[in-house]
């Protein structure tokens, strides 16, 4: 199970890029988590929801929202207009 220090590795990294837009594979995010990601983020949408509730959306607080494409195991972070 991945704990929420390694997510906020997420975090940092998003915050740190500098970029409006940023395109990761589902490899990238576990290579900067340093960890695999879970199934369910492979088999569900809601996984990458605008959810504050969830461990793993740490791209909010970084002002980002999460848009993945499960078949192409992608997903893409967009910055927020008040992000």
């Amino acid at each position: 199970m991945v704990r929420r220090e390694q997510y906020e590795r997420l975090e940092r990294h998003l915050r740190s890029d500098g970029r409006q837009r940023i395109e990761m594979t589902f490899a990238e995010v576990s290579a900067v988590i340093g960890a695999a990601l879970p199934r369910s983020a492979f088999d569900y949408q809601a996984w990458w929801a605008t959810d504050s509730k969830h461990t793993q959306a740490v791209w909010l607080n970084a002002g980002f929202q999460a848009r993945p494409n499960l078949t192409a195991q992608r997903a893409t972070f967009t910055k927020t207009a008040d992000g």
